[in-house]
This record gives C-alpha cells, sequence and structure tokens, in this order.
C-alpha cells in the first residue's frame, strides 16, 4: 500500500514524517512528492505532498491505476499520530 498525506506548506507534513512513516508502516518516505511531475511511489512509501487530492488522484489513474493507495489529509493525519490537529503556526490554512 502507498501512503499519500497531503496538505498545505508549513503544516507539520516534514516535521512528522517518521512518526507517520511509523503509523503507516511505511519503509520510505517521499517528502514534496509532486504528482504533476514524479511518478507514483511504489508500495510501502510515504509520499507527502501540498498537492490538491484532485491533481493525486489524477496522477494515480494515470501512472499506476491499479495500485494500492490511501490518501490522507494533514489533519487526520496528525490526529492519527496524536498530536493536536494544527500545526501552532497553522490552523487550517487561515493565518494567525
Amino acid at each position: 500500500m502507498i501512503t499519500i498525506i497531503h496538505g498545505p506548506m508549513r503544516s507539520g507534513k516534514t516535521f512528522h514524517k517518521q512518526a507517520f512513516a511509523k503509523k503507516f508502516d511505511c519503509t520510505h518516505i517521499v517528502d514534496d512528492w509532486q504528482p504533476t511531475i514524479h511518478e507514483v511511489p511504489e508500495d510501502r512509501r510515504l509520499a507527502l505532498t501540498y498537492h490538491s487530492e484532485k491533481e493525486i488522484h489524477r496522477a494515480i489513474r494515470k501512472d499506476r491505476p491499479s495500485a494500492d493507495v490511501r490518501i490522507i489529509d494533514i489533519t487526520t493525519a496528525r490526529m492519527l499520530i496524536g498530536v493536536e490537529p494544527y500545526a501552532p503556526y497553522w490552523s487550517g490554512g487561515a493565518a494567525q
């Protein structure tokens, strides 16, 4: 299975990448994955991206339509590893 976590810049994707990889049993991390440029990662990879879910789905359909992929938004991913849903400097996209 490929795990893709998406969310805006500065929302904690890179900061928590090791915890996400452990939670989702990923052996490799692809930070700053760009679905418009890069191929869909192989199985057991964690891909972190700021691109939209629509762009992610488009890349999957194009590159690996039969891939087993879970797409998780950053708020949900943060809660699943037991941290606050929003980074201190990011509140669901609203500047503080």
